[in-house]
C-alpha cells in the first residue's frame, strides 16, 4: 500500500511540474506577444481608418492632385485626377486601394524631434507631397511627406502641426510617387459597335487607306451578326481579318502608359504618326488614334480621349500592315457553289463550260453534287482530297483585285478573257478582262468598267502541287489533265 501511495505521489509531482512548465511557457508567450503588439503599435502611425474616412486628397509638388472618395459602406466610391473623375471601370482599383492603405496606416522605424532643426533638410519644407484626410465627423488631418533617407529605405513624414517627424517605410514613398497613369486601366478606346458609325485608316509611308461603315447588327434568328460595309478602296464587305482589327480598335488596350512632354513626342515618332485611325461616333464626336512605326518592339501611340502616351505590342493589331485588299472581300465577282449554275468562259480562242449542281443537302461530297467541265465529270481528286473541278471554280470566283483606278477610262476592246456567270436564280453577270500594258487587266463587269485592276496571274499561274492560287487558264488545263488521266476511283496525282 505504502509503495502505491509513493507512486501516486511521484506522478502528482511530475504532473504539477509539467503544469508549471506549461503555464510558464504560456505566460512568456503572452508577455512576448504583448510586447510585440505594443512595439508594433508604437512603431505604426494610424492616420485614418476606413470606418472614419470620407475622402483622401494627395497633392504632389508638381501640382498633380489625386482624390479618393468613400461611400457610407466604407468602400472606394470614386477616384479623380486633377478633378477629372474616372468611373470604376476606368481605373485599376487595386492601385487606388494600394495608395489608400499605405497612407492610412504605415510602419515607422524612427521618430525625430524637429525642435531647432531645419525641416527643409528632410524635404518637408516645402513638402514633396501633402495628404489631406477628411473624416466623416468633419475633422481634417494633413500628412506631409518629404525626401528619402540616405539609405533609400525610408521616407521622412510628419503630421502637420506636430514638432516631430517620422521615418516611414519605403512603401509610403512608393504610394505617393506612383505615376498617375498607373491608376488608369489599360483601355485607350472602350466602345461598342453600336456607338460607332464609321472608322477610317491611313498609313503614311505606303499611302494605304480604307473607310468602313459599321452597320446595324443583322438578326439571323439565332444570334446578332455584326455587319461592316467597306466604302474605300471599293464597295465590298469586310473580311475576318478586317473585323478582328476593328474589334481590337474598338476595345483598344495599351501595354502601359508613359508620361511624355509635348516637345518629346518626336522621340516616339508621334509628332507625325505613321498610322492614323479616326472613329466617328453616332453622337457626333470623334476619336483620333495615332501610332508610330514599330520602335524597339512596340508601337507608341496617342489618342484624343486620353492625355497620355502609351505603348502596345504589334501582335495586338494583327492585320494593320496588310494592304486594304487583304482586309476586305476583294474578289472581282462573287459566286458560291450553292448559287452558281453555269460558267461560260473564253480565254483567247479557247472556250469551256463549267456546270455546278449542288445536292439538296448542300454537301459538295454528296454523290448527288455534280461538277461538269464540258460535260465531263470534274469531281476528280488528288491523294490529299483536293478536287480539280473545285480548283477551277475557285480560280474564277477568287480573282483578287490588285488595285483600283476609278479615274481610268479604258475601252472595251481586245478582250483576252470573258466569263458569263449564270446564277441559280437566273441572274447573269459577265466579266471581261482587257489588257492594260503587259501584266495587268482592266475589269469590265456587265460591259462597264468597274474600276478594278487585276494581275495577269488571275489567268496564268500554275501553283504546282499546292492546289491553290492557280490562274483560271492553268486551273482549266490541270482539270482537263486530271479528267483524262484519273483512275477508277476518280483520283489523279500530278507526276
Amino acid at each position: 500500500m505504502k509503495k502505491d501511495l509513493r507512486k501516486i505521489g511521484i506522478l502528482l509531482a511530475v504532473l504539477c511540474a509539467l503544469v508549471v512548465i506549461l503555464l510558464t511557457v504560456l505566460i512568456v508567450r503572452y508577455v512576448k506577444q504583448k510586447n510585440i503588439e505594443k512595439q508594433e503599435k508604437e512603431n505604426t502611425v494610424e492616420l485614418v481608418s476606413r470606418e472614419q474616412i470620407k475622402s483622401m486628397t494627395i497633392t504632389r509638388e508638381n501640382g498633380e492632385e489625386l482624390k479618393i472618395k468613400f461611400n457610407l459602406s466604407h468602400e472606394i466610391d470614386s477616384f479623380s485626377i486633377n478633378e477629372n473623375e474616372f468611373a470604376s471601370d476606368e481605373i485599376v482599383m487595386t492601385e487606388v486601394d494600394y495608395l489608400f492603405r499605405h497612407l492610412a496606416s504605415f510602419s515607422i522605424s524612427n521618430t525625430l524631434d524637429l525642435n531647432g532643426k531645419n525641416v527643409a533638410d528632410y524635404g518637408l519644407s516645402p513638402e514633396k507631397c501633402r495628404v489631406t484626410v477628411n473624416r466623416l465627423d468633419g475633422s481634417t488631418e494633413v500628412l506631409l511627406t518629404g525626401g528619402l533617407t540616405s539609405d533609400k529605405n525610408g521616407v521622412y513624414v510628419r503630421r502637420e502641426g506636430e514638432d516631430k517627424a517620422y521615418v516611414a517605410e519605403y512603401a509610403v514613398y512608393q504610394a505617393v510617387t506612383l505615376p498617375v497613369e498607373s491608376f488608369l486601366n489599360r483601355y485607350v478606346i472602350h466602345l461598342e459597335r453600336n456607338e460607332v458609325s464609321e472608322i477610317s485608316f491611313q498609313r503614311k509611308s505606303t499611302g494605304d487607306s480604307w473607310l468602313i461603315e459599321i452597320l446595324e447588327d443583322y438578326d439571323n434568328g439565332v444570334f446578332l451578326e455584326p455587319r461592316y460595309q467597306v466604302h474605300y478602296p471599293m464597295e465590298r464587305d469586310a473580311n475576318n481579318d478586317m473585323i478582328l482589327l476593328i474589334n481590337s480598335i474598338l476595345q483598344f488596350q495599351a501595354d502601359r502608359f508613359i508620361s511624355v512632354a509635348d516637345e518629346d513626342l518626336s522621340s516616339f515618332g508621334l509628332d507625325d504618326p505613321e498610322y492614323l485611325f479616326e472613329l466617328k461616333l453616332k453622337n457626333g464626336q470623334k476619336v483620333e488614334l495615332g501610332l508610330s512605326m514599330e520602335l524597339g518592339g512596340y508601337y507608341y501611340g496617342i489618342c484624343s480621349n486620353i492625355p497620355y502616351v502609351f505603348s502596345v505590342d504589334p501582335s495586338y493589331l494583327a492585320g494593320m500592315n496588310k494592304s486594304p485588299f487583304e482586309l476586305i472581300d476583294s474578289y472581282v465577282i462573287h459566286g458560291y457553289l450553292d448559287d452558281v449554275r453555269t460558267v461560260n468562259a473564253t480565254i483567247k480562242d479557247k472556250s469551256f463550260v463549267l456546270d455546278i449542281n449542288l445536292a439538296s443537302d448542300r454537301s459538295f461530297v454528296s454523290e448527288d453534287t455534280t461538277v461538269m467541265l464540258d460535260q465531263r465529270n470534274a469531281k476528280v481528286y488528288n491523294s490529299e482530297g483536293d478536287c480539280y473541278g473545285l480548283l477551277l471554280f475557285g480560280s474564277i470566283f477568287q480573282m483578287p483585285v490588285s488595285r483600283v483606278d476609278y479615274d481610268a477610262q479604258p475601252v472595251l476592246e481586245n478582250v483576252e478573257a470573258s466569263f458569263s456567270v449564270v446564277k441559280t436564280n437566273s441572274e447573269i453577270t459577265s466579266l471581261k478582262l482587257v489588257p492594260k500594258e503587259n501584266e495587268e487587266y482592266y475589269c469590265f463587269i456587265n460591259d462597264r468598267y468597274s474600276g478594278f485592276i487585276v494581275s495577269r496571274s488571275v489567268l496564268y499561274k500554275d501553283n504546282g502541287y499546292e492546289m491553290s492560287g492557280f490562274g483560271v487558264w492553268d486551273a482549266y488545263l490541270l482539270a482537263n489533265e486530271a479528267i483524262d488521266n484519273k483512275n477508277s476511283n476518280d483520283v489523279y496525282n500530278r507526276p
